[in-house]
């Protein structure tokens, strides 16, 4: 229990201080087991202590204040850097070091104000984390703006942190005012920041995303510049007080070698020469030498070194921060500019650019689109399949990059060049041919504009070849219509089996079952009683019989289709339901049956008789209208109830109770060349709107067999 009440404090901890927004600079020693755990605190805690003496050594002995103290630095990077749950183990490996470095360098009488130094430097350390985390979100990718966040951050750390060290400092100096020791003390403490953090982030930043830095600058380089720079600042700074006396013995031009090691050297290499020429100026200053030495009064003496050294770090560290993101931009441009040149030059399709050397004023006529174009584009850019494209168009190729209004695809933008200016001057499924060694070569093209203050900039384009694609979908069509041939041959096939079968059970099996139902009323007539009503029972049963072999003579061939024709075919159809399935069907005809050839009467009537048996099955009614209408060109067909209608349009063409739905109506209107309207809405019944051409087309197949013709002809349904 009490392990769990921990884990929830440590992950209430972590959210009240936030995570780290960039875990590829987290330093999670959590991670690293007990042993782990022990090493990095372990560690953490001798750097800290020797950045501690560090400090201490770099005192100005008259305010007993340091000039700068490095180890507030460390102590923000690895509270910024670490999870929250990991602050509390820093923050006292820290007191522990600091109080017990204090007790050691602290006369008897002061060393109780130990604690309460530690303390400050703990303030400073938190807060500044803690504002650090809250404006920078993204560490491992340095920008300006985040150098100032990053000012901000330690200066708040730091005033934090020195109101409860100028509090601690007046009570073990003597004669000292505290807003002069806090002044001091928030210069030593936000100098310390600055000194460790920038380096210390830009060697992580190099470690953990190496891609992201430069590389190791040349050994003469580092060496000239270093040496230059550190040489000027120790001959600078170790000079005794007076002794000034050349112009290269100035902060100023410790400045500028310190910028020009920013432009010279890799950000990490520059922060820590400038890190080390801060530390070689602390120290000397601190022993009263320098340029600053001349200065009597202790207070302006320590604040003037320390805004010259501010000045050094924090001018040095925005110029490696501008210089790497001028450098990260120049990587991104270069790898983006590689990437479109792999991707245009090794494109299969062929890509080119039309630039115009006078850009084109938006809502110009027409024709003076057409004659701008003429004069001021050409290709500015192209890839090999376009310049192969040119060479086949009979473009020379020295002519490749010019560009040529009678070029195919050129020509094709120009006829639909209204068009594309009303999108923008872009457009797409365009189509143009070019002569090849064995015929022409298809091409499917685009075009993009570019538009910048209301100008046409340049033109993108882009063709495909689809030769081969064309091919096979003309390969495709063709066998497409090979197999409906041979399903409307299947179709005729089927019909004529049909009307056989019908006339032989009709002429055959249903006269014989007339004459054998005459034959047993006779017998039963001159029969005795008792075999007359097995007689009875016979003859009735075979009435019955008779009557399932006309409806199913009536399935196979519907009565007066092929003689009377399709009104008379129809209303045989309502009365037929009527009575078979108690649909009350009205019908409303009118069409002249000579202009309808025999194959458009039976698909008419078959696709009605389908729709009216959708009804039956689907809409939950017993009331539908079947009208036929038809005009010089055009059959007709709706087909209307007022059941429930479908749920969705999306399953108008489904399969329903082992059924095919519409599908096979669609299908069947689909290759008579005609239209399939569908308007239904759930609860609202089913409309169903069918358009058959009357004129015939050969590609569709849209025709009637002379053999079945005449074989519907010769044979009569009596």
């Amino acid at each position: 229990m009490c392990g769990a009440n921990t884990e929830v404090a440590n992950v209430t901890l972590a959210k009240m201080l936030g995570e780290m927004t960039a875990p590829e600079l987290a330093w999670d020693f959590m991670r690293y087991g007990l042993l782990g755990r022990c090493l990095a605190l372990a560690g953490f805690g001798v750097v800290l202590g020797l950045l501690v003496i560090l400090g201490y050594g770099l005192r100005d002995k008259s305010e007993l204040l340091t000039t700068i103290w490095p180890a507030a630095g460390l102590l923000f990077m690895a509270l910024w850097t670490s999870p929250g749950r990991n602050w509390i183990w820093i923050i006292v490996v820290q007191l522990i070091v600091q109080i017990g470095i204090y007790v050691v360098y602290a006369d008897r009488v002061n060393w109780q104000w130990g604690p309460l130094f530690a303390v400050a430097n703990s303030f400073d350390g938190v807060v500044g984390a803690i504002v650090a985390r809250r404006l920078i979100k993204t560490p491992a990718t340095p920008e300006i703006r985040q150098v100032f966040l990053f000012l901000a951050a330690v200066a708040l750390g730091a005033a934090s942190g020195a109101s409860i060290g100028a509090y601690a400092s007046i009570h073990t100096s003597v004669g000292t005012h505290f807003w002069r020791q806090w002044q001091l003390w928030w210069a030593g403490a936000w100098l310390g920041s600055l000194f460790v953090a920038p380096v210390v982030l830009s060697w992580a930043i190099r470690l953990r995303s190496p891609d992201k830095t430069s590389r190791a600058p040349a050994a003469l380089d580092l060496f000239l510049t270093g040496g230059a720079l550190l040489g000027i600042t120790y001959w600078t700074y170790s000079s005794p007080p007076g002794v000034l006396s050349s112009i290269f013995q100035s902060p100023v031009l410790v400045l500028a070698l310190a910028i020009v090691a920013a432009f010279r050297m890799p950000p990490r290499w520059a922060t820590v020469l400038t890190a080390l020429a801060v530390l070689i100026a602390a120290y000397y200053s601190s022993r009263h030498l320098g340029p600053y030495s001349i200065y009597s009064d202790p207070f302006t003496r320590i604040s003037r070194v320390q805004l010259n050294l501010a000045a050094l770090i924090v001018i040095n560290y925005m110029l490696v921060v501008v210089l790497f993101e001028i450098r990260n931009t120049l990587r991104l441009l270069r790898q983006s500019e590689e990437r479109y040149r792999n991707f245009v030059e090794k494109s299969s399709e062929a890509v080119w650019q039309i630039e115009l050397a006078a850009p084109m004023a938006l809502g110009l006529e027409l024709e003076a689109q057409i004659e701008w174009l003429r004069r001021h584009a050409c290709v500015d850019e192209c890839n090999l399949p376009y310049r192969q494209m040119s060479e086949q168009a009979g473009v020379a190729h020295a002519e490749a990059r010019a560009w040529r209004a009678d070029a195919p695809w050129s020509v094709i933008y120009l006829e639909h060049l209204e068009q594309a200016a009303r999108q923008g001057y872009s457009i797409d499924g365009l189509q143009f041919s070019v002569p090849s060694g064995v015929g022409r070569k298809t091409y499917l093209t685009g075009f993009t504009g570019v538009i910048k203050d209301d100008k046409l900039q340049r033109i993108w384009g882009v063709a495909r070849d689809i030769t081969q694609l064309m091919e096979l979908n003309e390969s495709l069509k063709q066998k497409q219509a090979r197999v409906q041939m041979y399903a409307r041959q299947l179709t005729n096939a089927e019909e004529r089996a049909r009307r056989a079968t019908a006339v032989d059970l009709h002429d055959g099996i249903g006269q014989q079952l007339t004459g054998l139902a005459l034959t047993l009323d006779a017998a039963a007539s001159h029969s005795p009683p008792e075999v007359r009503l097995l007689l009875s029972e016979a003859t009735h049963t075979l009435r019955q019989i008779h009557a399932m072999t006309q409806r199913v003579i009536a399935d196979l061939s519907p009565p007066g289709l092929y003689e009377l024709g399709l009104e008379a075919a129809l209303q045989w159809l309502s009365v037929y339901m009527r009575g078979s399935d108690a649909l009350q069907v009205e019908l409303q005809i009118s069409v002249d049956d000579s202009a309808l050839d025999l194959e458009l009467r039976i698909l008419a009537f078959k696709l009605i008789r389908e729709l009216l048996r959708n009804v039956v099955k689907h809409s939950g009614t017993k009331w539908a209208k079947a009208t036929v209408t038809m005009t010089s060109q055009e059959l007709f067909i709706d087909v209307v109830d007022h059941g429930v209608g479908f749920e969705s349009q999306l399953s108008l063409f489904e399969t329903r109770a082992g059924g095919f739905g519409l599908w096979s109506v669609a299908e069947r209107v689909r290759e008579a060349c005609g239209e399939l309207t569908v308007d239904t809405a759930p609860g609202q019944g089913c409309s169903v709107s069918v358009t058959l051409p009357l004129t015939r087309h050969e590609d569709s197949g849209y025709t009637a067999s002379d053999a079945a013709q005449s074989e519907y002809g010769s044979q009569r349904l009596g």
